[in-house]
């Protein structure tokens, strides 16, 4: 009986393992070669805001404040003084 259940054990086990491992396809891209044309000729437009410092001197004291450059508008509302 012992030997009975170790044999259906090892042969559980190896269906186990044949199972996991078995082969499967896999693939790059699942787009046509026809799609991927239209792809790389596609228009690419950047989502992001940019953004960046602008820098005053007044009264001999150093002021920043964020301005943005995709909508063209001040994102800070007051000046920094940074030094």
């Amino acid at each position: 009986m012992k030997k009975f259940s170790i044999i259906n054990l090892t042969c559980l086990l190896a269906a186990t393992m044949f199972l996991v491992f078995l082969p499967t396809n896999s693939y790059a891209s699942g787009y046509s070669n026809e799609q991927m044309q239209d792809i790389e000729n596609s228009e690419i437009r950047l989502l992001a805001e940019e953004t960046g410092y602008k820098y005053k001197v007044i009264n001999g004291k150093l002021y920043k404040r964020l301005w943005s450059y995709t909508y063209a508008r001040w994102i800070d509302k007051d000046w920094i003084l940074i030094s």
